[in-house]
Parts: structure tokens; C-alpha cells; sequence
């Protein structure tokens, strides 16, 4: 009765009658507007019309374009008022002015950290340009007094996050997309209760649609109560909005800004195998130890200040010295996230750089396969040039229907020749890519929409450090424990293929 009272009256069931009631209310203005039809049958043509030349001429990405269009054109009014909502972020002003001001001290902060490059150059030679792309675009600085450290599941990064903790100083920072009380978080929140008794400054931030389910609404006063710095990511309202669709999807830690991790771990018990509601959880992060560091610092400052509306001191947070740690390669910690607050797809240019310039060997991670056309292309004109393309995928959904997505696009790129495995333990949430054991990315990045478009996401991306071969010996015990696709296993029935081709068209904006 209990369980049953909490499903009814809680926090997600009431932000949903919210909505519903919203949309409601629209679509009866919209049948009062149909008694009129007749005179306003040339205003919406025209209307549509004008919406759908706006479309074709806007800077958006181009499998975007599309299903807005048969949106528009198919229920035109509706349409029409979903597109000026729901198309564009409507960033308020005073936010992005604060984050440019905001960016523009957090990179002065670390201005001196980017004077090596025709060192890194001459380093990189080929791979050179990655790099500098992530900093001009980014402004994720090169580092290369750096260690890294591959952790290829929850448990083992658990571990070494905690006695990380236990080890801190003078400040620790998390940021996460989720926070789920358990045996994780409350192995972690009685770490930071100790470290907030001994002096230490410690702030979390979390996503708060992220979290709506996992955490009680007023969660972030209940950290705040016992010291620790919180703050919410987004605050949801309930209102139709487009902000709601960009989440901070990032997971990070940093330590006295000498420590670092991120990758695709949130804080809850299913990702150190404590719970298992889809078999054993694959997953992974890298952890950072050295310069690289301070870019992480910066991305969470970045996130933190905008929320807290108060620019600060970012010198205060970056480390000025830093071990020398032998043969450590380079290393470009970096974050991406939605227009107009970031101008450029970041994270999947990223990896088509990575991909484009593979020679011998690209093998990708990722928990969801939806992409778009230039992945595709990128991906065939790969395996065409002869390189060993192969993609990891779960063997055991967490979202069906995504799920379904995911394989349909299995035929086409068994067709190019990529080779595609299925993780048959049970669900792989793993988000790295690898090639030709000198460069690639671990972070928070799906291969779908909502993680190359609409969320905020971070990355570290290395060349020829540690954690790059420690990541290709995980895959290859990886396709060990998987099933290795062809176009039996792959092939989806008649109901399948219909709903997986619908929801096809409209991924892009979801």
C-alpha cells in the first residue's frame, strides 16, 4: 500500500500530470482553432511553408532537418508551435553571458598549461590536429604530465574512488548524472561527512531529472545540512520546455585538483554489481593522476558556477605543480553540450577524426548504436580503406525499444563489412573508442542524439598512455564474453522493423 500511495503522489507522477495537462490545454486551442479552418487553412500553408524553408536553411544538423519537416508538414499548426519550442534551446540571456565570462576566466586559469605546442606537435606528428581541435573548439588543453589508469568495471573503480576520497586534502568536486541511495553512494557520503568534519571543501552536483526517480525532491538541502556544498543541475520545472531535453549527463570527480576520474560510472549499486536488473553491468572509467586534471576542474567550475549564478576564483582550485611521470603519453580531457552554449558536435567530430584517420584498427564501445549519416559514412569508408572496424554493443537491453533501435542498424553496417559483437553477460554501458593502439576516447558518450546533441558530456582523450592498452586488452576479453553478429542473429521481425523505422525518423530530436 505504501509502495502503491508513493507510485501515485510522487515527485515523477505529479511532474508528468504537469505535463500532460500543458499539452492538454494546447491541443484544445487547437480544435477551437479548427472551427475556423476554412479561413485559417492559407494562414497555415503559409505558415508551413515558411517553417519548412527556415528548416532547410538553418544551421542544424542535417538528420535533424528531416523528421522536423514531416512533422510540420503532416500536422502543420502543431507542428509549426513544436518547432519555435522545442527546435532551438532558448538559453536565457544573463546565463550565457555568466557562462562567457565564466569560460573566458576558467581558461586564463589554465592559459599557461597551453605553451608546448610544437612539442606536442612533433610528439603527435598525424594525431596532432585532434588535439588542437579539441582545444579550439573546446578548450581542452594538451597535457602531457599525466598518468592514467583504465578501470574495466564498477567494482575496481569503487575501490579506488574511495581510498582517492579518504585521501583528499583540500577539496573534492562530483558531478554526476546519477545519484541513487545504496550501498555506493553510502560508502561515498560517509567518506564526504569525515572529509567536511576535517576541514575539506567538498561539492556535488547532480542532474535533476537524472536523479528524479532515485532521489527525494529536496535531496540537495539534505547534503547541505551536513556540510557539503550541493547543487542541482537544471532544476526541473514542470513546463513544456526544450532546456529540459539538454541533461548534464557528465561523471566526475576531481580530488585536490591533482586527481581525476570520469567515464561512464553514475553512483548507483547496478553499476558495481550490487543490484542486477540486467545482468552482470559492464562498465568502465579511466582515472587521472597529474595536469591533465585541471581541465577536469574547469568543466566541473564551469557547470557549478553557472548553476550557482556566481563566478569565482578558478586559480584557487588549479594545481601548480605536478609529478613527472615517465612515458605518459598525452592526454586532453574535454566536454561538449548543446547549441548555442557550445557551437560545435565536439564529441562526435571527435571520434570522426579518430575513425577518418584509422589505419589498421577502430573498435568502439557504446550501450546505444544510434547515429547519424557522417558516422555511417565515416564508418564504411573505414572498413572500404581496410580497416578492422568492429563495434560492441549489450547483450541484455536496459530499454527495449532503444534496444531495437540499436539492432536496426546492425544490416546496414554488416553490409559495409563492420564487424558488430553483442555483450552477452549482460548490459555493456561502456562509451570508449580505440585505434590503432595510439589514440582514443573514454568518457560519457553514447553513440546516439541525446549524448552527440542534445546532452552536456566530458571525455579524456589520450594518445599513447597506460590506460589506451589497458582499454584494448578489456576489449578483447570483451568480444571473448560476446556473441559476434551476422545477418541471422541480426535480423528483427516484420513488427521490429516497422517500429524501429518509425521511431527512426525522429530520433534526431529526441
Amino acid at each position: 500500500m505504501k509502495r502503491l500511495f508513493k507510485s501515485l503522489f510522487g515527485r515523477l507522477t505529479i511532474v508528468a500530470i504537469a505535463i500532460l495537462l500543458q499539452i492538454t490545454v494546447l491541443l484544445v486551442v487547437l480544435l477551437v482553432a479548427s472551427a475556423v479552418y476554412f479561413q485559417l487553412a492559407l494562414v497555415m500553408s503559409v505558415l508551413t511553408l515558411l517553417t519548412i524553408v527556415h528548416i532547410v536553411n538553418r544551421d542544424m544538423n542535417v538528420d535533424s532537418k528531416i523528421p522536423w519537416i514531416i512533422f510540420v508538414c503532416f500536422v502543420p499548426l502543431f507542428g509549426c508551435i513544436c518547432y519555435m519550442m522545442f527546435s532551438k534551446n532558448h538559453i536565457p540571456l544573463w546565463q550565457r553571458r555568466l557562462l562567457k565570462k565564466i569560460r573566458f576566466e576558467s581558461l586564463e586559469a589554465i592559459a599557461s598549461q597551453h605553451t608546448r605546442q610544437s612539442h606536442y606537435a612533433n610528439v603527435m606528428k598525424d594525431h596532432y590536429g585532434q588535439s588542437k581541435y579539441l582545444y579550439t573548439s573546446s578548450g581542452g588543453v594538451q597535457h602531457d604530465l599525466t598518468d592514467t589508469m583504465y578501470f574495466s568495471s564498477g567494482e575496481t573503480f569503487w575501490k579506488s574512488l574511495l581510498h582517492d576520497l579518504k585521501n583528499a586534502q583540500k577539496y573534492i568536486f562530483m558531478e554526476y548524472f546519477i545519484i541513487e541511495r545504496g550501498k555506493m553512494w553510502d560508502s561515498i557520503l560517509e567518506v564526504l561527512k569525515k572529509k567536511v568534519e576535517e576541514g575539506v571543501e567538498v561539492r556535488v552536483m547532480y542532474d535533476d531529472i537524472g536523479c528524479i526517480s532515485k532521489l527525494p525532491s529536496n535531496y540537495f538541502k539534505t547534503l547541505r545540512k551536513m556540510g557539503i556544498k550541493c547543487q542541482r543541475f537544471n532544476p526541473f520545472r514542470p513546463i513544456v520546455s526544450a532546456v529540459h531535453n539538454n541533461r548534464d549527463h557528465r561523471k566526475i570527480t576531481v580530488i585536490d585538483g591533482i586527481v581525476g576520474y570520469t567515464g561512464g560510472l553514475n553512483l548507483a549499486d547496478e553499476y558495481i554489481n550490487h543490484t542486477h536488473p540486467f545482468g552482470y553491468w559492464k562498465d568502465t572509467a579511466v582515472r587521472l593522476e597529474g595536469s591533465a586534471v585541471s581541465n577536469l576542474v574547469v568543466l566541473f567550475l564551469q557547470s557549478w558556477d553557472v548553476m550557482a549564478k556566481t563566478p569565482e576564483e578558478f586559480e584557487d582550485y588549479v594545481a601548480t605543480s605536478y609529478p613527472t611521470y615517465p612515458d605518459s603519453g598525452v592526454v586532453v580531457p574535454f566536454g561538449d553540450g548543446p547549441r548555442p552554449l557550445y557551437n560545435d558536435l565536439i564529441a562526435e567530430n571527435a571520434y570522426l577524426s579518430i575513425i577518418n584517420q584509422a589505419k589498421k584498427y577502430v573498435w568502439i564501445t557504446t550501450p546505444y548504436l544510434i547515429i547519424d549519416s557522417q558516422l555511417k559514412n565515416a564508418l564504411q569508408s573505414a572498413v572500404q580503406r581496410g580497416v578492422d572496424v568492429r563495434i560492441y554493443t549489450p547483450g541484455v537491453p536496459d530499454k527495449k525499444l532503444i534496444f531495437t533501435v540499436t539492432r536496426s542498424h546492425y544490416k546496414q553496417l554488416l553490409k559495409y563489412g563492420v564487424k558488430i559483437y553483442q555483450y552477452t553477460p549482460g548490459f555493456l554501458h561502456a562509451k570508449s573508442i580505440i585505434a590503432d593502439d595510439s589514440v582514443g576516447i573514454v568518457g560519457t558518450i553514447n553513440l546516439d542524439y541525446r549524448s552527440l546533441i542534445h546532452h552536456y558530456e566530458c571525455g579524456v582523450w589520450m594518445y599513447r598512455t597506460r590506460a589506451l592498452s589497458q582499454l584494448k586488452a578489456d576489449i578483447i576479453h570483451i568480444q571473448e564474453e560476446s556473441q559476434q553478429q551476422d545477418d541471422t542473429t541480426a535480423k528483427l521481425n516484420a513488427v521490429q522493423r516497422l517500429v524501429s523505422a518509425f521511431i527512426a525518423v525522429f530520433t534526431p530530436l529526441m
